[in-house]
């Protein structure tokens, strides 16, 4: 009784097309009438059966394709429905649908679904945390370029600090050593000023609380 009909397996539970058990089951009653009439012993959509639409081929030129109305049935539904035709056929198909739901609830089965549900939540996770530290990563660059960097000399003229050359050197030395010690970020920065060259850039925030605490 392998492959009687195609067992598809990719939604959460197995299912078969109505249209392919219609024809398995050598009803001659179309198929637009016959599953209607079949919905009349109280199967329910979503629950039972969900609607598929099917892309065929017509032999009309200016109207190459048509949609035709296709469902994906249950296993219990399915097995209703061959019960229902008091037919042979009706007969093999059932006793071949309660092997596949069988073996679909079989122990194994259950604990191989149900590691694949775990592996799929762990990747999912996983994801989420790899697009949460990018996010963190972005949010902490963007702050961090929005910083403004001042050397000592900058600073003091910017905000009228009136140091002396004497006081800005003393400030810078122990403004650094403070950065550092707070794995705070020093920038180099080169001057207009040949005296100088390059010398250490300290972000505001740095600067705002070594000033606090300094006074």
């Amino acid at each position: 009784m392998n492959d009687l009909i195609r067992i598809e397996y990719d939604n959460e539970n197995p299912s078969v097309s109505g249209r392919e058990l219609h024809a398995k089951l050598e009803i001659t009653t179309p198929y637009h009438i016959w599953f209607p009439r079949m919905c009349e012993y109280g199967f329910m959509p979503e629950k039972d059966y969900g609607l598929v639409e099917q892309i065929c081929p017509t032999n009309n030129p200016k109207n190459p394709t048509t949609i035709r109305a296709d469902h994906a049935l249950t296993i219990p539904m399915a097995k209703e429905l061959c019960m229902l035709q008091r037919s042979e056929k009706g007969r093999e198909y059932r006793r071949y649908l309660i092997s596949v739901e069988e073996a679909w609830n079989s122990p194994d089965k259950v604990v191989e679904r149900a590691l694949q549900i775990a592996h799929r939540r762990a990747l999912e996770a996983e994801r989420q945390i790899f697009a949460l530290a990018e996010e963190n990563e972005t949010l902490e660059i963007a702050l961090n370029t929005s910083l403004k960097f001042f050397p000592v000399a900058k600073y003091n003229r910017t905000f009228n600090m009136g140091w002396s050359s004497e006081q800005c050197k003393a400030i810078g030395k122990n403004l650094t050593a403070y950065c550092r010690a707070r794995a705070i970020e020093v920038r180099s920065c080169e001057t207009n000023d040949e005296r100088f060259g390059t010398v250490n850039s300290y972000p505001i925030t740095a600067w705002e609380t070594f000033l606090e605490e300094a006074m």
